[in-house]
């Protein structure tokens, strides 16, 4: 408990007299001042003691001083009665009444400095009393950490010792955990402060009438979750590091888990490797020892790719797809920082990993067509050439080898480089002589008909020796014949970038 006025006042020693506001009021120094200015100062929350010195009884500057007080953050003014003032003004309490400050009296024998020590006393004992709560709840943490299941018994031991709600979600937004019962109400709230603020660093909000703070648990780089402590009354410094010990409690849990799933995820790494170079039967044999169930064949391969800071994201949802996990579908990162799924055929199945796919952002792949396990090894390598050639238009797809094709090659090729390409080739049949012929044009009615001059003569209303002309101008300009199968090819690539 905080040291209050209603605390000082309780020391009859002391004589002190409330004569206006409330006893409740938080004191968390004393000062004296007779200055008709004192609040450069003050701190906070601070007991101010004066005689009144400076004001007359009547002073019309008391209000003017009432204000500057209560603006400064000081909840009490302790008046010295018997030396300047017989009594505490009138006109100080008629304002302090109207601004909510509380008024005590201090009479002419108990002198300010008693006052100064008792307040440094209540103090140190709130202090004091504050740290053995402290270790008190610590040790319930700790003795909470060690009973199952120990993330629940956790959050409902720190719900109970701040008098707060507590949630535990995961990094995916799930509930894992909260205390008491209706704190499950505001999950979802929590949920949309997470996203809003795509952050998992420490965080704080308001909310139905409580101050949320949000904390990350688990690794810094990659946090597995969020603890949610909301109340309406702030946290208190030792309050604030009960919450972290919690947060402590948790994170070691969350990373004696992790420590086990990166293990998992070598021996799957460890299994996926022997199968793609084509040792079916040491991978058999390695998976039924660490009890790594394989799909039934025949099977599809899947590679998968996605940016770094969203690898794991992905490799987590594929791990965790319901649909993968009862057909023990085969998920592993490889060494080249693909994510691989090695799936039976069963209806729908690509479309359990495409689902995945548009849930992280940026992520695309390619699958293979059925094959036993041991025609793994002959597929791999070119789902894999196709899975990083993949191009940026691709994102959130999971292509067939054969929808790869389909993608076209303009696909594969940077906007701006391909522009920057085009522009350059076909700059010279841009001339100014090259326009009063049309040659752009020529060129591509010519290339549209497969060179065919009669057809092509035709397409434009010209005279099959007038298109030789403007053909072999244009060769000129180029520099290169149309003979040349490479060059109709550039020429009809870069007119079909030109017309996107």
């Amino acid at each position: 408990m905080p040291l209050t006025l209603a605390g000082l006042l309780a020391h009859q020693d002391l004589g002190l007299k409330l004569r206006t506001g409330r006893g409740e009021v938080v004191v968390r120094w004393a000062h004296v001042s007779e200055l008709v200015d004192p609040t450069p100062y003050l701190d906070r929350d601070s007991l101010l003691l004066t005689t009144g010195l400076s004001l007359g009884r009547t002073s019309r500057r008391w209000p003017e001083y009432v204000e500057r007080l209560v603006r400064a953050g000081v909840p009490a003014l302790g008046f010295g009665v018997g030396l300047r003032h017989t009594e505490v003004p009138q006109a100080l309490l008629t304002e302090a009444v109207r601004r909510g400050l509380s008024v005590v009296e201090v009479p002419k024998p108990t002198p300010f400095s008693a006052v100064v020590r008792r307040v440094v006393d209540g103090l140190v004992a709130v202090e004091c009393a504050e740290q053995t709560a402290a270790v008190e709840h610590y040790r319930g943490l700790v003795r909470a950490a060690m009973t199952p299941p120990p993330h629940r018994s956790v959050i409902t031991r720190l719900a109970g010792q701040l008098d707060a709600w507590v949630l535990l979600l995961s990094r995916e937004g799930h509930l894992l955990a909260g205390a008491p019962e209706y704190a499950r109400r505001h999950a979802e709230r929590v949920r949309l402060e997470v996203a809003r603020t795509r952050s998992w660093h420490a965080a704080a909000f308001d909310h139905a009438g409580a101050r949320v703070t949000l904390l990350p648990v688990g690794r810094a780089a990659r946090p597995a979750g969020v603890l949610a402590v909301g109340r309406s009354a702030p946290l208190r410094g030792y309050e604030r590091g009960v919450v972290d010990v919690a947060v402590d409690l948790l994170s070691l849990g969350v990373a004696q888990a992790a420590e086990l799933l990166d293990s998992e995820r070598r021996e799957r790494a460890t299994v996926l490797s022997m199968l793609l170079l084509g040792r079916v039967d040491a991978a058999g044999h390695a998976a039924e020892a660490l009890g790594i169930p394989l799909p039934e064949p025949p099977v599809r391969v899947a590679a998968l790719t996605v940016s770094s800071a969203r690898r794991d994201d992905l490799l987590e949802a594929l791990e965790n797809e319901r649909s993968l996990q009862i057909v023990s579908a085969l998920v592993a990162g490889d060494s080249r920082g693909r994510v691989v799924v090695v799936l039976p055929v069963v209806e729908g199945d690509a479309g359990v990993v495409q689902s995945v796919i548009s849930a992280v952002s940026g992520s695309l792949g390619v699958i293979g067509e059925p094959v036993d396990m041991g025609g793994l090894a002959r597929v791999w390598p070119r789902i894999a050439a196709l899975a990083d050639t993949l191009p940026a238009s691709a994102a959130g797809r999971l292509l067939s080898t054969q929808d790869v094709a389909s993608v076209g090659l303009l696909s594969y090729l940077g906007p701006a480089e391909a522009e920057g390409w085009a522009f350059s080739l076909l700059a010279p049949l841009e001339s100014e002589g090259a326009r009063r012929i049309d040659l752009m044009e020529t060129v591509r009615t010519f290339l549209a008909h497969n060179g065919n001059t009669e057809a092509a003569s035709a397409a434009l209303g010209i005279h099959r020796r007038t298109l030789t002309y403007r053909l072999g101008r244009a060769e000129m300009l180029l520099g290169r014949q149309f003979s040349d199968p490479g060059l109709r090819a550039e020429l009809w690539l870069a007119l079909a970038v030109r017309g996107q």
